[in-house]
């Protein structure tokens, strides 16, 4: 980018980035950031595109990861069900496995809004961001439209 953004365009795509915190409503604020502010600045257009693109991947791995703690606890529960005499002092030790792992799709929910509330702040200090991987098919798909 040559110009420096101008403040509209800093806040305008830090609210896009830092909508992730809104869950599903933060990819329908994003996407009407772009949608709007597309034909007006370059910089709105990949930064609004990027934060969309970026929170419907991340709502989808955390859809896929909280399905498979589901299905890991469910299954710890099975020995449960089956026998539940057998298990009077103590839950099968697969119970606790399942009830601890439960951070594991906590803490990728967090550190993908960690990671996207960063970016909301570099675009609000007026830097260009660019996700990684991410950042690059966007880049190509901005230049090709």
């Amino acid at each position: 980018m040559n110009r420096q953004p101008n403040q509209d365009e800093r806040i305008m795509t830090a609210i896009a980035h830092g909508s992730i915190i809104a869950g599903g409503f933060g990819i329908v604020a994003a996407a009407i950031i772009w949608l709007t502010q597309r034909e007006r600045s370059g910089y709105v257009r990949f930064q609004a595109l990027q934060a969309t693109a970026y929170q419907f991947v991340g709502m989808l791995a955390t859809i896929l990861a909280w399905t498979c703690w589901g299905c890991l606890y469910t299954i710890s529960l099975i020995p449960l069900v089956r026998d539940p005499q057998a298990f009077e002092d103590a839950p099968p030790p697969i119970f606790w496995i399942s009830l601890i792992s439960v951070i594991l799709p906590i803490a990728l929910m967090a550190l993908w809004w960690l990671y996207g509330l960063y970016a909301g702040l570099r675009t609000l200090q007026g830097h260009e961001f660019q996700y990684a991987r991410l950042g690059s098919i966007v880049r190509r798909y901005v230049a090709d439209s």
